[in-house]
């Protein structure tokens, strides 16, 4: 069958994340807007650019069988990123966005961490955990939506973004760590899904256990995002209509 016609990868992105965003603040169905996954500004179509979640170059060094077997993308995990300049502080920062932003502070470290054949002896720091940290809220976002990115923890996850050299002290400290093992270096049916979905994805009460290959770590969550979010809230009057109804509508 001809592929002339197939909407670019781009568009398809797009419309799955409008189709999300919609779902959950209906006021954006009327509006040709999306919000950026990092900094949340309302942006058009063509502020937008496709970002790998894992670097194309860290994975320009996995097996030839694995580049034969498993497509790049697949091995990356997609999303978008804003590649409208940021402004913090009220300086204008030289640049695409969050996509060159992610792109300067956190893929080289990203490259070494997929490249490393063996943690252990590795001289890793910081900044590779900071760099892991916010890919797995990109892997988060990917797969559970703008409910990740516009709850507590997901503004948490969104600041820590924007602050690459420390963890933010509101970050949990088991959040701030990585267990890591000996990574794979051959292919085969057996070691498939360890190469193709980059992050699987374990939610633990308040917390997300994520897996990105042969590395673990932990990100923080509001909620469960696999208990379903209600759309119609069931609404009744109040018994005593000229008394203040000091209750919330939202329970975490």
């Amino acid at each position: 069958m001809s592929t002339i016609d197939r909407p670019a990868l781009k568009e398809i992105v797009w419309h799955q994340m409008r189709q999300d965003l919609q779902s959950l603040i209906p006021w954006f169905a009327n509006k040709e807007l999306l919000l950026c996954p990092a900094c949340c500004r309302p942006l058009t179509f063509d502020d937008f650019s496709l970002e790998h979640i894992i670097p194309k170059q860290a994975l320009a060094c996995d097996p030839p069988d694995v580049r034969a077997a498993i497509p790049q993308n697949e091995r990356s995990g997609m999303t978008l990123l804003c590649r409208k300049p940021l402004v913090i502080k009220g300086r204008r920062i030289p640049g695409s966005g969050c996509n060159s932003w992610k792109g300067k502070h956190y893929d080289p470290f990203l490259r070494e961490l997929i490249r490393s054949v063996n943690p252990i002896i590795a001289k890793f720091n910081s900044r590779h955990q900071l760099a892991l940290f916010s890919a797995g809220y990109l892997g988060l976002f990917r797969q559970f939506g703008y409910q990740i990115a516009l709850l507590p923890a997901g503004l948490l996850m969104r600041h820590q973004f924007f602050h690459p050299n420390r963890f933010l002290r509101e970050v949990p400290l088991d959040c701030q760590m990585i267990l890591a093992g000996e990574a794979l270096s051959a292919y085969d049916s057996d070691s498939r899904k360890y190469w193709s979905e980059p992050f699987k994805i374990t939610v633990d009460g308040y917390s997300a256990l994520l897996i990105l290959r042969n590395m673990a770590f932990r990100l923080p969550l509001s909620r469960d995002p696999l208990v379903p979010i209600a759309r119609a809230l069931p609404y009744a009057p109040s018994k005593y209509v000229f008394r203040p109804d000091l209750r919330t509508v939202f329970e975490l």
